[in-house]
């Protein structure tokens, strides 16, 4: 795999170098978030470890900027920050996995592994859904006159939706479903998501719908 890691700390930045390069894998390393992000505008990879308190900008908000860009590079954070909180955020953010230091270097490998294996895993065919066409290999939803684009985890949650079609979706199920997190964290992660969902539904043509049942969950309804 080429990979990009964004890690401020020299000492562990050169071990993992180390463990990248006797694993097989091609890693370029910056200490600082713009020039990663930067970098990531005009270049590609398989996969992106970073950490989250870099000295020009924290990872999470570098993330959010790499999704406003529409880039669906996984991504791991790779950080001391271990709160539910913190994971929670990570994930929200548009982060693909959360590991916590300290880790072994075994661990790391196996979930860029993994990363790469869900990246790159046979999509099945296009489905229409009323005016809509939904392509799952570029995450995207095509009307009649626009196409809107899907970060990778609001892709899992409109599919998860989709699965359960005409049936109410409670909060924990999205949670465990999507993010992987089997209690609630006491945050509005899933309402945040939803609702940035409902604003991509909203293109010319789109006969896509979540209704949200006060105090039970969510709906997807369409057009058939």
């Amino acid at each position: 795999m080429n990979l990009l890691l964004v890690e401020d700390d020299p000492e562990l930045g050169r071990q993992m170098v180390g463990w990248m390069s006797d694993a097989g894998h091609a890693l370029r390393w910056d200490e600082k978030g713009m020039p990663a992000l930067e970098w990531l505008k005009n270049h590609e990879c398989d996969a992106v470890i970073l950490d989250v308190g870099l000295p020009d900008i924290d990872g999470f908000t570098l993330v959010e900027h790499l999704r406003a860009e529409g880039m669906t590079t996984p991504v791991l954070f790779l950080t001391a920050r271990a709160s539910v909180a913190d994971r929670v955020r990570g994930l929200a953010s548009g982060g693909d996995d959360y590991l916590t230091k300290p880790f072994a270097a075994e661990e790391l490998l196996a979930r860029m592994d993994a990363l790469h294996r869900r990246a790159t895993h046979a999509q099945p065919a296009q489905r229409k859904i009323g005016n809509c066409r939904l392509d799952p290999v570029k995450r995207r939803i095509i009307s009649e006159s626009d196409t809107v684009e899907l970060q990778p985890r609001e892709w899992t949650l409109l599919e998860v939706l989709m699965n359960h079609e005409g049936r109410i979706m409670p909060k924990q199920f999205l949670l465990e479903q999507v993010w992987d997190i089997r209690f609630d964290p006491g945050t509005n992660v899933v309402d945040a998501m939803i609702c940035r969902l409902r604003r991509k539904l909203e293109i010319p043509g789109c006969d896509i719908h979540i209704e949200t049942i006060r105090g039970k969950g969510y709906v997807f309804k369409s057009v058939a």
